[in-house]
Formats: structure tokens, sequence, C-alpha cells
């Protein structure tokens, strides 16, 4: 997301978080300028990661393999919400899936072929 689209974000918002790891995710947005609580020496909040509009950090809410996860992304990390990008971007995730288990495949096929010839 554009930096220039930071302050417009509001909490509820939904964008887009695609991860190599966690592949496509609709996530919502939780909070935004978001603070902590600091107990010592006297109770109060901080902003450790500053104002959304101007550091672009906010807090996400997204579920993966049936678990709802919330963490604290940047929105340069995050793609603003469309129907069609999301599409496309799930695609493209599942696609390279497809292909790099197909790869695996043949590593594996190979890595058994070495051992089964070192073996004789």
């Amino acid at each position: 997301m554009k930096s220039a689209d930071w302050k417009d974000v509001k909490v509820h918002d939904m964008l887009i978080y695609p991860s190599e790891e966690y592949g496509v995710n609709k996530c919502e947005v939780t909070e935004i300028d978001v603070k902590i609580v600091e107990p010592l020496p006297t109770y109060h909040y901080e902003r450790p990661y500053g104002l959304t509009k101007d550091t672009g950090v906010v807090k996400i809410k997204y579920t993966y393999n049936d678990v709802v996860r919330e963490e604290i992304q940047n929105l340069a990390n995050l793609v603003a919400w469309s129907t069609t990008i999301y599409r496309d971007l799930l695609r493209a995730y599942n696609e390279w899936q497809a292909y790099l288990a197909t790869a695996n495949s043949y590593k594996e096929t190979y890595l058994t072929m070495i051992q089964t010839k070192t073996a004789e």
C-alpha cells in the first residue's frame, strides 16, 4: 500500500495480507496508532511504532488454518482490498505451491535414486 494512503486507513478496514509463509489472506485492521501498556515506573500507554499515518504500522487480524491470528504489520506489506486483486494473488500463490510440490517430488525421486544406486 502506498504511503500516501496510510492516513485513510481506519479500524475494521479490510486489506490483503500476502505472505510466503501464510499465503494470501483477507485481514481486518483491528488497531491503528498501535499502543502498548507500560506498567512501570508509572502506568501509561506508549506508541512505540508512532502514528499510523506517519509510520504505516497497524494491528491486523486474519484466519490461517482455522486459527485467528493477530499481528502488527506495516501497511507497506499489505495490499488494499479488491476482489480481483485477491483472486489474482491467490491464484498465483496456488500455482506457485503446486509447482513447488512438483519440484519437491522430483527432488525426492532423485534422492531416492541416489540412495538406491549407492546401496548396490
